[in-house]
């Protein structure tokens, strides 16, 4: 990442925004100034300094003023644009923990019902096991967390109507238990029975068979929003 202070690179990337990034664009010291909200002198001494950086390249005609970024000027930009880039598209992990306990069955009957099933294959990547598997959180901390995933850009199966009554849409997030089952999460859903202390995991296999896990087993749940396995 480039070492341009912040005022200077405010007025650097203020030229972008202008487009001073194709060609020479004609500005004001005045008008600069307005625009990174600050005195016609100091956007004055920013373009001198910036200049001096060989950040961006001045000529003036005919009583105009005209500026261009220059390559090290993009870099400059570019470097910041790299480190951001980095911080908002790595993937997070989030981590909840909590003990098993058996629901009451509803979770076999709509994980199987056609309507979401088909939209579980094609948007999560697997054909769920018809069953869902019950995680009471064990920290507030995690109800916390849980809640907020409510509001995390997701995976939306849509709701829909059969010739017996009409279902509500579902929120998804790509997740792993143990390091060991990849599967998803459901993190809100239009109706539900359970409070936000409670999430529930689905997986193409019957998790509890797969890692012999019985009622009141602690399990750690892995989620990665945005992600596809």
């Amino acid at each position: 990442m480039g070492k341009l202070k912040g005022n200077l690179l405010q007025t650097l990337i203020e030229l972008l925004l202008l487009g001073a990034h194709n060609s020479y664009i004609e500005i004001s010291t005045k008008d600069l100034g307005k625009r990174i909200n600050r005195s016609q002198q100091l956007a004055s001494k920013h373009l001198l300094i910036l200049e001096e950086l060989e950040m961006v390249d001045r000529y003036r005609k005919k009583n105009k003023s005209y500026v261009r970024i220059t390559e090290k000027g993009l870099k400059e930009i570019y470097d910041l644009y790299s480190s951001l880039r980095s911080i908002f598209e790595t993937p997070r992990v989030i981590e909840l923990r909590g003990k098993l306990f058996s629901g009451l069955g509803e979770g076999a009957y709509y994980v199987s019902l056609k309507g979401y099933r088909e939209q579980f294959k094609n948007k999560l990547g697997f054909d769920p096991y018809p069953g869902t598997l019950n995680v009471k959180l064990l920290d507030p901390i995690y109800k916390r967390i849980r809640r907020e995933l409510m509001y995390v850009n997701s995976i939306i199966i849509e709701g829909f109507q059969d010739e017996l009554r009409t279902y509500g849409w579902v929120k998804c997030l790509l997740a792993e238990l143990n390091n060991k089952i990849k599967g998803a999460v459901l993190t809100a859903f239009e109706r539900t029975h359970y409070d936000e202390s409670v999430i529930e995991f689905i997986a193409p296999v019957n998790v509890r068979e797969a890692l012999k896990l019985k009622d009141g087993d602690e399990v750690e749940i892995k989620i990665f929003p945005f992600l596809k396995f």
